[in-house]
């Protein structure tokens, strides 16, 4: 430990900090260290000077005026005074920061402020470098996006995602071309994973801010063939940024940031993050409660190709009921097809028009199917006949320019090339008559006998993460998240006056947003899937596409972690009738899954399903445990992706005896010596045999 060392502890967590400069060392967990760093770092502020905007204040150049330390150990204010630039330049000001250890999270604040002739820009906060991987040399980022997760190695390997020619250093971010993937609030939370702890770095409390977070190699790449670090003299490690991009004033208040130790899997980490959630909303809509399929199936792109008018659209609801089928969404009912003419969607008269359309709707609930029609809100087509109209409240760069992306890219070569694509310009939600305007749409929706409308694209706003606009009655440089609750509020309120039974559902959506969304609809086709939504929001109605003609594995993915099947033959171009195999063995797991509603619907997931396949040491990643909300029993998933037979060994938990359930099976078998046996493209639910009695399954 260096001389002078600042140290703040906990049971099991200790943070080091340099007292010259105030910058974080060093961060031990009970599993070890966990940041071991090369040089000081807690802030990194970055300040154009003279036309050169790399000019940064960085903690490590800076000398630390004022230390005040709490006297339990665990809290300590750090003050400087005339902080110096990477260019050498004194500047007059202050800057504050607070640390606070407690339960191995570590909540950390800054404030500062300078002369008037000084600007902000962004603030990297927290800034720490010197993260380092464990004994077997791992360490990946986890993070959330699209109701689901990915993982990303960064020591041994470390993929760069960013252009080399405008970065020092390999790391891993968000790009230029899609900015709002590696940030909050659509990724809430980092964690920097080890096999068996990490780090977990968040806000403090849940905000709307945008917050991008960055994982960069330093020294850099050893062979950058084969992607190692270090540089022959310097181990390789990994700096963690959180990038706040300030209104570019000269005073500023960064939002408070927790840097959380967490021992365990990366599962683990997601529980340092769940302290921090708000509740998510509880929709009134009852269907939602009570385990169904949907089809989505589109009538018209917007090419103008009509694949069915509303009359034939009364068919496939029939199809559906049929086969069923409890929910169907409804894509390109408007005129211009399917992400044509948005903000506006009207009924095309192409299809059969407004009466067209309410005649289906009236089948579809004389049939007991919820049809929920696919609307677009985030965009106006730039060029189109509402560009006019919507040209003030779209959201503005800093140059006073409209941010702007490729809009819809379908069928013909033209489009797929992108040379006749009209441009998408992101709306500002900041306007009260903008959603009122919505939220009248989505009343006339209820009025004509919709169950609801899917949000698309709801989980973000294109390249537009801060409007910079001045005439919007925000401050310029506002995130652009910030009025997605009121936009939805509005729609919920003005179709909820119409029926309760009208859902308002998000595609996509972000932890932040179950709190306000009723449902989220996502596609998960990938065996890599990480059910990061379902884990974070139990019960949620979380529907996720299927493609295939015969999708069993995709089906099964739908048991393991509670996701509605939503039925897409064709790219959803295609109807019931399209794909049987399908729809047979949804019906078949449906049916399994109304017998065990309270765990399989409605449940919480374990961290650990207790499943291994015989013969191995680690757990099977396709096998989930579910408690019920009301506690008692636990009841076992397991499927896999195999090509052969295989046998897995089972913990039921209690010790108790338990029973085999199928899909397409009503007899329970017993589960015999702990082992059950499954078949390629089945699953089984393992159920304590006291829970089958009792519901006379055995």
């Amino acid at each position: 430990m260096t001389t002078g060392d600042i140290t703040l502890t906990d049971a099991g967590t200790t943070v080091r900090i340099d007292a010259a400069t105030g910058g974080v060392l060093g961060v031990d967990g009970p599993g070890g260290t966990l940041v071991a760093a090369p040089h000081p770092g807690l802030f990194v502020l970055e300040i154009p000077r003279d036309g050169d905007r790399t000019v940064v204040v960085q903690t490590r150049e800076q000398r630390v005026s004022e230390v005040r330390t709490r006297a339990d150990g665990r809290g300590v204010e750090l003050v400087w005074r005339e902080l110096v630039t990477s260019a050498g330049e004194h500047l007059a000001g202050t800057a504050t920061a607070t640390l606070e250890l407690h339960d191995g999270r570590l909540d950390a604040t800054l404030r500062a402020g300078f002369d008037d002739d000084v600007r902000v820009e962004a603030a990297r906060f927290p800034s720490l470098p010197g993260v380092v991987a464990a004994g077997d040399g791992r360490l990946e980022l986890v993070r959330a996006e699209y109701t689901q997760g990915s993982r990303h190695e960064l020591l041994p390997r470390f993929e760069s995602t960013a252009p080399y020619w405008g970065t020092v250093f390999p790391d891993y971010a968000s790009g230029n071309l899609r900015p709002e993937v590696v940030c909050n609030p659509t990724s809430p939370f980092i964690l920097l994973a080890r096999e068996n702890d990490g780090l977990a770095v968040m806000p403090t409390t849940p905000t709307t801010e945008f917050i991008g977070w960055r994982a960069s190699l330093e020294p850099g790449y050893a062979d950058s063939l084969l992607r190692t670090g270090g540089d022959g003299v310097h181990p390789a490690t990994v700096t963690l940024d959180a990038i706040q991009v300030l209104t570019g004033g000269s005073a500023f208040e960064a939002v408070p940031m927790t840097v959380a130790v967490y021992a365990g899997d990366w599962l683990a980490g997601l529980e340092a993050y769940r302290v921090t959630q708000n509740p998510r909303r509880r929709p009134r809509a009852a269907w939602l409660e009570e385990p169904h399929s949907w089809l989505q199936v589109q009538l018209m792109s917007t090419e103008g190709e009509v694949r069915y008018d509303f009359a034939a659209l009364r068919d496939i609801v029939d199809e559906c009921a049929d086969a069923g089928i409890g929910a169907l969404q409804i894509v390109g009912w408007n005129e211009g097809g399917q992400d044509g003419l948005v903000p506006v969607h009207r009924p095309s008269e192409r299809l059969g028009g407004e009466a067209g359309l309410v005649a289906a709707l009236d089948r579809a609930r004389e049939r007991g199917v919820r049809a929920v029609l696919y609307t677009k809100y985030q965009w106006v087509e730039k060029p189109g006949p509402y560009w006019e109209e919507f040209a003030d409240s779209v959201c503005l760069d800093e140059q006073g320019q409209p941010y702007a992306q490729p809009g819809p890219v379908y069928h013909s070569a033209r489009k797929r090339y992108g040379m006749s694509t009209p441009w998408y310009v992101p709306l500002c939600f900041s306007s009260s008559v903008l959603r009122e305007r919505f939220a009248a749409e989505a009343a006339q929706m209820a009025r004509w006998g919709a169950a609801g409308l899917l949000n698309d694209e709801s989980l973000y706003h294109g390249r537009a993460l801060l409007c910079f606009a001045d005439d919007h009655g925000h401050e310029p440089g506002a995130s652009t998240f910030t009025w997605d609750a009121e936009f939805v509020a509005a729609l919920q309120q003005a179709a909820l006056a119409e029926t309760d039974e009208f859902i308002v559902a998000a595609e996509g959506a972000f932890d932040g947003q179950f709190e306000f969304y009723d449902a989220s609809y996502i596609r998960s086709a990938s065996p890599r899937h990480l059910p990061i939504g379902r884990r974070l929001r139990p019960g949620a109605a979380i529907s996720t596409a299927l493609i295939g003609f015969d999708d069993r594995s995709m089906v099964n993915q739908c048991l393991l972690y509670g996701y509605a099947a939503s039925i897409e033959p064709f790219h959803f171009k295609g109807r019931p009738t399209d794909a049987p195999l399908t729809v047979a063995y949804v019906g078949q797991v449906d049916a399994l899954r109304r017998r065990l509603a309270e765990w399989l619907w409605t449940g919480e997931l374990d961290p650990d399903a207790g499943v291994r396949a015989v013969g191995d040491a680690t757990p099977h990643p396709y096998a989930t445990r579910w408690r019920a909300a009301a506690g008692g029993p636990a009841v076992t998933v397991v499927t896999h992706l195999d090509e052969g037979e295989r046998e897995f060994e089972v913990d039921a938990g209690d010790g108790s005896a338990a029973v085999v359930l199928r899909p397409g099976s009503d007899a329970a078998e017993p589960l015999t010596g702990g082992r059950v046996t499954v078949r390629p493209g089945d699953a089984a639910v393992i159920v304590p045999a006291e829970l089958a009695r009792a519901r006379g399954w055995v």
